[in-house]
């Protein structure tokens, strides 16, 4: 297959300077690759395809997404934290989706693997030569007894909404004293960091109003630790430690009661504790959506079933998948996303060539965490999610200390990174503007396997 070289253009450095995507007014019967979702990273995988493709192949790739709106939810935790406009964090899936592909405003309804083919919520089915799952983790606020009634009220908030986001911060400026919790469940969530970072700038907030010494702290995760990289977690222990931050681990919420200010926590063994509060932030369980878990896609527990290093299905080797929807055993992160993508998009081409054997590009297990800490400093924890060794890019910088650098980076420029050069190919997480070189997955041999 012919492979163009260079940029698409001037339009190709900024995807807000390109034109709108439009929704296809009637969908193909089949489609060379199909990409289940808009988010972050259907859109990496489509614009780096777009980059390797020929333009007439282009509108062979189709997103399947029924949004009008594309979020950056990274932000949210500033929304929360900082006071920031969350409008800042939504633009129309217009402007993101790469024009020139397929966009099929449509959802995803089942699976139908063995026939290459998906069904939409509208009725229609549609064929694909390689499918691409791509559909980000599904928030469960409603498993929590009694927190969608109080979601927005009675001092209970989450940044992992958009419409409660700016909820946060109203809570944490009307908040003067008395008992503030900020919990984390047992599941995957987006940004493993990000439960504990809202601690951190509401801590943050209450020493600049002179406030915080009235203010009792609790800290409740359902995981063993508080981070999952040692490295890290030794310099997150101390920085709560430093703050009066008293972390509970194993410690998950089962129930909210709102109009009482209680939550009702279970600890490791069954035992149901219940915490009185003034201030409580919620980040709720999480799980692959609905139409994933009930697939024949799905593992045991709901994710997209694939190799963690090619991202390939371990059943059906057409279909892919990457991020927060699939069963990568990572931190769910769009750094973890930028360093999947290359992958896919390498195994996806070689499945088009019709070279199934060189489907064998690796993704290594990289991600990486921002930890806002406060006071306009941040922690860049970057480490390998498989092994959890620290994988730090700014050597010699001690990227296990806050610094003011890094915050720089997350307040003002991975948010532009993330509008303008995401959606057209030009990102690519740790290495920047820079394509990763391909490494491959390393495969026994009949021959060495007898050895």
């Amino acid at each position: 297959m012919m492979r163009p070289r260079g940029v698409r253009g001037f339009f190709s450095f900024s995807r807000l300077l390109g034109g709108d995507a439009t929704p296809v007014q009637s969908p193909a019967a089949k489609y060379r690759v199909a990409i289940i979702g808009g988010g972050s990273a259907g859109v990496s995988v489509a614009s780096q395809l777009m980059k390797k493709l020929p333009q007439s192949l282009h509108s062979e790739i189709a997103i399947i997404e029924p949004s009008e709106k594309h979020f950056y939810q990274p932000y949210w935790t500033m929304v929360g934290g900082l006071g920031l406009d969350k409008e800042k964090s939504v633009l129309p899936m217009s402007k993101v989706i790469p024009a020139g592909v397929s966009w099929v405003k449509e959802g995803c309804a089942t699976f139908e693997p063995d026939s290459n083919s998906i069904s939409l919520k509208g009725g229609g089915k549609l064929e694909y030569d390689v499918l691409v799952v791509t559909a980000g983790l599904q928030q469960n606020f409603g498993l929590v007894p009694g927190l969608m009634d109080t979601l927005g009220k009675n001092g209970v908030s989450s940044i992992y909404s958009y419409e409660f986001s700016s909820k946060v911060w109203e809570n944490i400026e009307a908040t003067k004293q008395g008992k503030a919790i900020f919990t984390n469940p047992g599941t995957a969530v987006n940004c493993g960091g990000a439960p504990q970072k809202i601690a951190y700038l509401a801590d943050c907030a209450w020493r600049q109003k002179g406030v915080r010494e009235k203010i009792e702290i609790d800290f409740c995760t359902a995981t063993p630790g508080i981070f999952a990289c040692p490295t890290y977690r030794a310099a997150l222990e101390k920085i709560m430690a430093e703050k009066s931050i008293t972390p509970h681990v194993k410690t998950n919420l089962v129930e909210v009661d709102g109009p009482g200010k209680v939550a009702i926590f279970e600890k490791e063994g069954g035992e149901r504790v219940k915490k009185e509060f003034d201030f409580l932030h919620v980040t709720p369980p999480m799980s692959a959506p609905d139409f994933i878990k009930n697939s024949p896609l799905a593992n045991g527990i709901g994710f997209v079933d694939v190799d963690k290093e090619t991202c390939q299905h371990t059943q059906f080797s057409n279909v892919f998948s990457l991020g927060d929807c699939s069963s990568l055993p990572t931190s769910k992160t769009y750094s973890a996303i930028s360093a999947q993508a290359p992958v896919v998009v390498h195994n996806v081409l070689a499945m088009l060539d019709s070279k199934p054997q060189n489907a064998t590009a690796a993704y290594d297990g990289y991600t990486a965490c921002p930890v806002l800490v406060g006071g306009n400093k941040l922690m860049l924890a970057e480490f390998n999610g498989y092994t959890m060794d620290a994988m730090p890019t700014f050597v010699p910088l001690d990227q296990a200390k806050p610094n003011t650098l890094f915050y720089i980076m997350k307040r003002w420029i991975f948010e532009q990174v993330y509008w303008h050069f995401m959606p057209v190919g030009l990102w690519y997480g740790k290495r920047m503007f820079f394509e990763p070189p391909v490494k491959h997955k390393v495969v026994a041999t009949a021959a060495a396997s007898n050895a």
